[in-house]
């Protein structure tokens, strides 16, 4: 399951936050993982935060993956709150799926 919500920062950088959630076998879980993906003004597509051309690349190749995210996360210019906000939403709509 993935959701997906788009932020466009003060900047105009449009910032695109995806959730994604993988159920445990026995169904009892999810697991989650959080992408970051910006475009900017002039940009027609989405891109990763952190390319070939950031200062921060190579420290990025070196970091474990959780690390890594939040290296990402941290340059998009996204505040922590939002993220919350959409994982939050992932959450309610996870219930309501599970319900169903």
């Amino acid at each position: 399951m993935t959701h997906e919500k788009i932020f466009v920062l003060e900047t105009g950088r449009a910032v695109k936050v995806k959730v994604e959630g993988v159920l445990a076998d026995d169904l009892s879980k999810v697991s989650i993982q959080v992408d970051v993906l910006i475009k900017d003004p002039k940009e027609e597509e989405f891109r990763p935060p952190i390319g070939l051309t950031h200062p921060k690349y190579w420290k990025l190749k070196n970091l474990e993956p959780e690390k890594a995210t939040a290296l990402q996360i941290q340059y998009s210019g996204v505040h922590r709150k939002q993220i919350r906000k959409t994982i939050r939403e992932f959450d309610k709509l996870h219930a309501l799926e599970v319900q169903a």
